[in-house]
């Protein structure tokens, strides 16, 4: 059983593919029969329909055909709907206003269909996955084990115009549809078909590359626009490689993989950005102010599963390194041992907030939902904070400790006055204390710590 399901779902998404091959392959061979002889096409649509239901076992709409000579001959097919199967909800694997398969004419007088070119206008993919892993695009009748059978030949070439491509999955145990993972819009694509084996071994299947844009790309809440990518597709994976996109003002650059192997889609990606405006970013996961702000720049390595879940992708997890240049940390604002500090200000910088920071930066591990900094540092203008600590994802409860240190070199009373009052240490001549922030990120309380006693504020 778990063997039958890995290899059903490590063709699922070659099984859209043979969706394609056998509807194009289906249409030409039906409307070629009728076309010497008759002038409406249209006719055979019944025929069309039902032969795609039959070799993939979905059912398929289609409102009108039209045959062309030249320059080439072509089957346009208008209006075509190929349904989602049970037990997905009503609406459509694919929906396409209009296609165009162009059909070699020499192999067609032998008999065979050969399909040097595909293209959709404006279609509409809508991929889901159901708690066992199964796909929409798979035939739900078939024996366990079932190959998907490539009847009609291969389509050389495969090209999406202004198309719509869109990813969930079901909610384990009720099937009730999952918020969309991937959705990508006004979606562009030229694909060709690249053998991974000889067409003689047994078992070959093909691979298709190609070039992919999108005018905008969100994967679960962080959004991008024009998107550009290579594209690698195999009957397991589907890569975007050498991707580039804009995002919330900055710059996106790396690859990003979808695995179809498991039970779970799997994600992996490697990303590299820069220029990320914080408040833009954080619009996305939080109401109000932001609790951060400034410019950020960023390596990040993520992986994890698309659960069956109304958070799917919970699990995430992964490392990297940020650094956020010219912020400010909003809710720190009224934090009296924040305001105390300002008067260590560096000249010029006394009309700034008091949570202002010419540098922030910090590197990264995710895992079980919280955020671990293993070294922070952090430049407020004059004060200097080296610390560690953690974020809550899911709450933002914070935990975090550091010390800070006075650039300056303080004159005699304050000094003495700092580490009387202020639990100030001295250090090579400089002022030190103790930090810890806690509490959650929209009211953290910050407190100066003197050998493990705390004086909140």
């Amino acid at each position: 059983m778990y063997i039958w399901r890995v290899q059903e779902r490590s063709k699922g998404l070659f099984r859209f593919r043979t969706v394609l091959i056998v509807l194009g392959g289906a249409i030409v061979c039906m409307s070629a029969m009728g076309w010497y002889a008759l002038h409406n096409p249209d006719r055979f649509i019944p025929q069309i329909t039902a032969y795609v239901q039959q070799q993939t076992g979905l059912e398929a709409q289609i409102r009108h055909v039209e045959i062309h000579l030249f320059p080439v001959l072509l089957v346009r097919a208008y209006g075509v709907e190929i349904k989602n199967p049970r037990p997905f909800p009503a609406g459509d694997v694919l929906n396409v206003p209009r296609l165009d398969v162009t059909i070699a004419r020499i192999p067609l007088l032998r008999g065979q269909v050969v399909i040097p070119s595909l293209v959709l206008y404006k279609p509409v993919i809508n991929f889901i996955s159901d708690p066992d892993g199964l796909w929409n695009v798979q035939d739900p009748s078939r024996p366990k084990g079932t190959p998907a059978r490539l009847s009609m030949g291969a389509i050389s070439s495969l090209q999406i115009e202004d198309g719509v491509l869109l990813g969930s999955n079901l909610i384990d145990p009720t099937d009730a549809p999952g918020p969309v993972v991937l959705d990508l819009g006004n979606l562009s694509a030229h694909l060709n078909v690249v053998r991974a084996h000889p067409p003689s071994v047994s078992g070959a299947s093909a691979a298709m590359a190609g070039n992919l844009t999108a005018a905008t790309a969100r994967f679960g809440s962080i959004r991008t626009r024009n998107l550009r990518s290579q594209l690698d597709l195999t009957p397991r994976r589907l890569t975007f490689n050498n991707l580039a996109a804009k995002t919330y003002h900055g710059q996106a650059s790396g690859d990003f993989v979808l695995d179809f192997g498991g039970k779970n889609t799997m994600f992996e990606t490697s990303l590299r950005v820069n220029g990320i405006g914080m408040p833009y970013l954080m619009a996305e996961f939080q109401n109000g102010a932001p609790e951060i702000t400034g410019m950020m720049q960023a390596e990040l390595s993520l992986v994890g599963a698309i659960t069956h879940t109304s958070h799917p992708l919970a699990g995430i997890h992964g490392t990297g390194h940020v650094t956020i240049q010219k912020g400010e940390l909003p809710t720190l604002d009224r934090n009296q041992d924040m305001i105390d500090m300002e008067r260590f200000r560096a000249a010029g910088t006394g009309a700034l907030p008091a949570s202002a920071f010419s540098l922030l930066a910090a590197d990264m591990t995710l895992v079980n939902n919280r955020i671990y900094s293993q070294r922070i540092d952090a430049e407020f203008y004059g004060t200097d904070v080296v610390g560690s600590g953690n974020t809550s994802v899911l709450d933002g409860a914070v935990d975090y400790r550091g010390v800070a240190t006075v650039l300056k070199r303080q004159g005699f009373f304050t000094s003495l006055f700092a580490r009387l009052f202020k639990d100030a240490h001295e250090k090579n001549g400089r002022l030190t204390f103790l930090l810890r922030i806690k509490g959650t990120l929209a009211h953290p309380s910050g407190s100066v710590v003197d050998g493990g006693n705390s004086h909140a504020r």
